[in-house]
């Protein structure tokens, strides 16, 4: 079952008129099955963030079209794109974004609170205990080791029952060691939950462990 289908997908920043246009995709085609887990590997301003802002409906295309989970996002207003990634994309960024004054707990919970849902407990705590929180739910972001935090930043990416979660450098600011335990956690939370799984990364040993890698050039896949 497909979750993402991209069709000759392009987005343009600038203008030609003007002297100043990128492509940053170049008509994009590709097809994301669910479950599946994939990594985008590419060099720095090659297309990887804009192709993964595309599928979480953070950006729309300037030509093609882009389903996810059988929405076709250019068609939402800006209202609806919000409800639809709060509900169907969990992000996880290199740098944690989570909030100070808040707990571990409330900060897992912070997708649900916004999308103005009662938690499922239940859910969040099996959340919690998955990715070995359960000694630190009480605690502040800066009660917390890198590896640490980013554990939480993950278990807020999955308290909604997000459809795909999409990874942008996960591992950028921690060291090898954490890196690899973090990303073992995430693959193993993701395949128990049933959800689908994009990470962007420059480590090509971690892009290995997923089920497909692409490689994206100057806006295009090129393998």
């Amino acid at each position: 079952m497909k979750i993402v289908e991209m069709e000759n997908v392009t987005k343009i920043y600038g203008s030609e008129k003007l002297g100043n246009e990128v492509r940053a995709l170049d008509g994009i085609s590709l097809t994301i099955k669910k479950g599946e887990m994939l990594s985008v590997i590419g060099s720095s301003g090659s297309g990887k963030t804009t192709l993964l802002n595309m599928i979480g409906a953070v950006d729309q295309p300037t030509g093609g079209k882009v389903l996810v989970d059988g929405e076709d996002v250019s068609k939402l207003n800006d209202d609806q794109l919000s409800v639809f990634r709060r509900r169907k994309i969990g992000f996880i960024f290199q740098s944690f974004h989570l909030i100070p004054v808040l707990s571990v707990e409330d900060n897992i919970k912070i997708p649900v609170l916004l999308d103005r849902k009662k938690p499922d407990n239940e859910y969040i705590e099996h959340i919690i205990e998955m990715l070995g929180l359960v000694d630190r739910r009480n605690h502040l972001p800066n009660q917390l080791s890198g590896g640490q935090q980013q554990r939480v930043a993950i278990a807020r990416a999955l308290a909604n029952h997000p459809s795909i979660v999409l990874a942008d450098e996960p591992t950028g600011s921690l060291d090898s060691k954490n890196g690899e335990e973090v990303m073992a956690l995430l693959r193993d939370s993701v395949a128990e939950l049933g959800q689908t799984l994009v990470v962007i990364t420059h480590n090509i040993d971690i892009a290995r462990q997923m089920d497909r890698i692409i490689k994206i050039s100057d806006g295009k896949i090129v393998s």
